[in-house]
């Protein structure tokens, strides 16, 4: 029996397990699988060198997550790292243990709540102005995380001069992967993921070391299971502050994205297959020492603006990773380590402000003032989940404020 002939059903009606016509696979598909690199990349490096996370497992397992999702959505959805754990994972200095019990209590609980169907009820509490700023305050820090990497050291020169004036590798590096973005909009040959890539790993080896060749040895990474010490920091240091955001942006958001992107091709992508997803990849990769993972909105957007269409862009993304996750052995966090953070800095900039113009079609009034105040408090206190917080209780606040006025 052919993969054609299989079906699975959903709702009573069978459908076709794989339809590979749905699947592309070309430079366009290629470039717009690379489009998400920069929220993978950076916090990857950063667990593995602060927090002892083995880079092979967090590649591994983010390639074979990026492999399900393109084969179930048939769509190019991302893969990210669970940004506010492992933020705060990175900044406390936290072990690998307990990140992985972060990823096992994130993976229970959201696999409890889709099988309960309790995740569809909570996406209904989840008003249009709210979400519409949560997209927004993504957005905006996209630019803001890409701002900050674009002016930090790259670590291959302090700069170059002109005149008496220094001008930073990142501002020059940053801005030349924003110009190949706005070039690639208008010029698809070379899709510009592709190009900043081959940009960042060209100067990161004429630059920096080389290629560690010496270093690889193909080979399949350890397993170091959290102990029970470990669940309790992780629930109260990384779940608690994570899960409003999951349920926020890697749920809610992340299927109203991409039904606006894909309109009815995305009609796989609802509330409860996305925790479902996210929940089972929590389980492995807690399992297996990877980092906790997510699928943003920012990510889709990401995929979209840069070129992809269908599920085969992040199909030959996530058998890439896998690929290079297998094979580079012990070289991987230095071959990683090669491409410039500046580079990845103007490819988030360019993504964010793609994401942020999401919210353009809200109204004058006061959900335009709902989605601007999630947006605006995430920025300040760089934290999503308190924007989103602030957003409910003012929707709400509002709503109870209007009918006091009419009942008077």
């Amino acid at each position: 029996m052919s993969l054609r002939s299989l079906r699975w059903r959903l709702g009573g009606r069978a459908e076709p397990l794989f339809v590979w016509s749905t699947f592309r696979f070309n430079l366009q598909e290629l470039g717009g699988g690379l489009g998400d690199m920069g929220t993978l990349f950076p916090l990857l490096v950063a667990a593995a060198l602060v927090n002892g996370l083995s880079p092979q497992a967090m590649l591994l397992g983010a390639g074979l997550f990026y492999i399900a999702s393109s084969l179930y959505y048939r769509l190019p959805l991302p893969v990210q790292p669970l940004k506010a754990a492992l933020s705060v994972a990175i900044a406390v200095g936290l072990p690998a243990a307990t990140v992985g019990a972060a990823g096992l209590l994130m993976g229970a609980i959201l696999l409890f709540l889709a099988a309960t169907n309790l995740i569809t009820l909570i996406a209904r509490w989840f008003p249009r102005s709210v979400v519409r700023g949560i997209q927004l305050g993504v957005g905006l820090l996209l630019v803001q995380k890409g701002a900050t990497l674009m002016v930090k050291p790259v670590g291959m020169s302090p700069g170059v001069s002109v005149g008496d004036w220094p001008v930073p590798w990142g501002l020059v590096l940053g801005a030349a992967a924003l110009a190949m973005v706005a070039l690639g909009l208008r010029w698809k040959a070379v899709p510009s993921p592709l190009a900043i890539l081959g940009l960042g790993l060209g100067l990161g080896i004429f630059l920096g070391p080389g290629i560690p060749w010496s270093e690889a040895s193909p080979g399949w990474p350890g397993v170091d299971l959290p102990g029970g010490a470990n669940f309790l920091s992780a629930f109260l240091l990384l779940v608690i502050p994570q899960l409003p955001l999951t349920l926020g942006n890697s749920v809610v958001a992340t299927a109203d994205t991409a039904v606006g992107y894909f309109g009815p091709r995305a009609s796989r992508v609802t509330p409860r297959a996305l925790a479902t997803g996210i929940g089972l990849a929590n389980l492995g990769a807690g399992l297996a020492g990877a980092m906790p993972m997510c699928q943003g909105s920012g990510g889709v957007t990401a995929h979209y603006k840069l070129g992809a269409r269908t599920g085969g862009a992040t199909l030959m993304f996530g058998g890439l990773l896998v690929a290079v996750a297998l094979l580079a052995g012990s070289a991987l966090l230095p071959l990683l380590s090669l491409i410039p953070l500046s580079i990845l800095g103007g490819l988030l900039v360019a993504v964010g402000g793609y994401h942020a113009f999401l919210a353009r079609d809200l109204p004058l009034g006061s959900s335009l003032l709902v989605a601007f105040s999630v947006a605006l408090v995430s920025l300040l206190v760089d934290n999503l989940a308190v924007g989103f917080g602030v957003g409910i209780a003012l929707h709400y606040g509002l709503q109870w404020w209007k009918r006091t006025r009419q009942a008077i």
